[in-house]
């Protein structure tokens, strides 16, 4: 069996090629990872009559 010939890399397309390749990676995880929102606001009673009478300070 013969061995095949090695042919040199240079620093640039090695350096490259692993930029590449950690793109790759970070796209990936980011795709993985299910979406949630940043700061979601809390839930807020629903607006009507009911939710102003629990406000209403007695006046004076």
């Amino acid at each position: 069996m013969e061995k095949s010939e090695r042919r040199p890399i240079t620093l640039a397309a090695s350096l490259a090629g692993l930029r590449l390749m950690g793109a790759g990676a970070v796209l990936g995880l980011a795709l993985a990872v299910p979406a949630s929102p940043a700061q979601a606001d809390p839930p807020r009673p629903p607006a009507g009559p009911s939710a102003l009478a629990d406000h209403d300070e007695p006046e004076s």
